[in-house]
């Protein structure tokens, strides 16, 4: 390879390292730069998406804000925090996909395949009817528009 270099004239050391420059430059475009910039149209535009929503579920009255909590301040037993969820989940047309009752009385929730719009009236209607908030939630693109979805409403009521 050095014999090769060696052999070549000035002005192809030149050509082969201008090449050299250019392919370094279109990889450096296409694997790089190209990619992050569209990751980042990407994240905007879920940014924007999101908060369309949020606009839209505090322009229909469902807002953390648009109801007082109507809990009594008392602790709900899992037992009661679970037909409340079920209840509120019935109520919106939610298919819940598993409820778990640990030992500690967390109840976790699962839900398979909804639209985002619908889990966030759920979640807003169960604090506002029965004051429960989730301590711990997942979300998660499922595809088509529509969510999987993970909650975990702790011992206490929310207050």
């Amino acid at each position: 390879m050095i014999e090769w270099w060696d052999k070549l004239s000035l002005r192809e050391r030149g050509l082969v390292g201008a090449a050299a420059a250019l392919l370094a430059l279109i990889v450096l475009l296409q694997f790089i730069l190209f990619p992050l910039l569209a990751n980042h149209s990407a994240a905007s535009l879920r940014a924007e998406q999101a908060s369309r929503t949020l606009d839209l579920m505090t322009s229909r009255g469902l807002s953390p804000t648009s109801g007082a909590s109507s809990s009594s301040g008392a602790a709900l037993d899992a037992d009661t925090r679970r037909r409340a969820i079920l209840d509120a989940a019935t109520r919106r047309g939610l298919a819940i996909a598993r409820v778990q009752v640990s030992a500690e009385g967390v109840v976790t929730v699962q839900v398979d395949d909804t639209n985002a719009e619908n889990v966030f009236a759920w979640l807003f209607e169960l604090r506002s009817s029965a004051g429960l908030e989730a301590s711990k939630a997942t979300i998660t693109q499922a595809g088509e528009g529509l969510v999987r979805s993970s909650f975990e409403f702790g011992g206490m009521s929310a207050g």
